[in-house]
């Protein structure tokens, strides 16, 4: 049986999504089999990163136009991955964007149902060794669907103020009743903010007590992943590259909290 693991956080701006992109493509180049999902309706953006032409979407999925497998793109030859690597797209059209603000929740404890379905085929018929959601921010249905059917999450955040307060108000407010086991990243850290030494373990001593969750890691903000604006997967073009080499040691933690579920 796979695991699922979503990628969330209180706002946007935090790396959520390229996070989720390039821990899909770590996976698939080590040799797992990964379906990453899109579950971003809001405000999709994985297709930048990855550059394909969409046939059918998520979207399409929770409608029933199509079946959850119709939904993913084979992109495993495109990056010569060494366990297969499938996406699926949320619709990017503004659209269905609008479309998906008006869903009530009838609709959405529908589209829950077909999410867990999903999970359950792509287990069984894609072989799928995890699933990676990346969700909208915030508390949207469609995050809450992702974060319901996971087995453990990535809580996203920055270290300023307003991320910190607002991500402590989702830990007591959502989490907590969810009972979703979740771990806390710290992304795009200012230089002048990245501890050095014993400063990173106080760090991490302050954030675990601060969210009670335990500490997946801390990445900086590193100017060229800014500059070069979603033009290609760090992980696959520069496997070597720090943010790369953190998001391997972010591997291996979630890894030891599911081996422990």
């Amino acid at each position: 049986m796979g695991k699922a693991i979503a990628v969330h956080s209180y706002k946007g701006g935090t790396g959520k999504t390229s996070i989720s992109a390039n821990l899909a493509a770590l996976y698939a180049s080590n040799g797992r089999n990964v379906c990453l999902l899109d579950y971003d309706f809001r405000a999709p953006s994985i297709h930048v990163l990855f550059k394909t032409k969409i046939n059918n979407t998520l979207n399409g999925y929770l409608e029933e136009r199509c079946e959850i497998t119709d939904a993913l793109h084979d992109l495993s030859g495109k990056y010569r991955t060494k366990g297969r690597l499938h996406v699926g797209f949320a619709d990017p059209s503004t659209e269905a964007m609008r479309e998906m603000m008006t869903k009530d929740r009838k609709w959405e404890m529908r589209a829950l149902h077909r999410t867990l379905a999903a999970k359950n085929t792509l287990y069984s018929k894609v072989e799928a060794d995890f699933l990676i959601f990346d969700t909208s921010p915030g508390v949207s249905y469609s995050s809450i669907n992702a974060l319901a059917s996971s087995d453990f999450v990535i809580l996203v955040s920055k270290l300023d103020e307003f991320d910190i307060e607002g991500t402590k108000e989702l830990v007591h407010g959502i989490y907590e009743s969810l009972g979703r086991k979740t771990g806390l990243l710290l992304n795009r850290i200012p230089t002048e903010q990245f501890p050095m030494g014993a400063g990173q373990k106080e760090l991490e001593q302050s954030m675990t007590k601060i969210f009670n969750l335990p500490f997946l890691g801390i990445i900086p903000c590193y100017c060229d992943i800014q500059a070069n604006g979603g033009r290609h997967l760090f992980a696959v073009e520069q496997p070597k590259h720090p943010f790369s080499q953190a998001l391997l040691e972010v591997i291996g933690r979630v890894e030891q909290h599911l081996d422990a579920a």
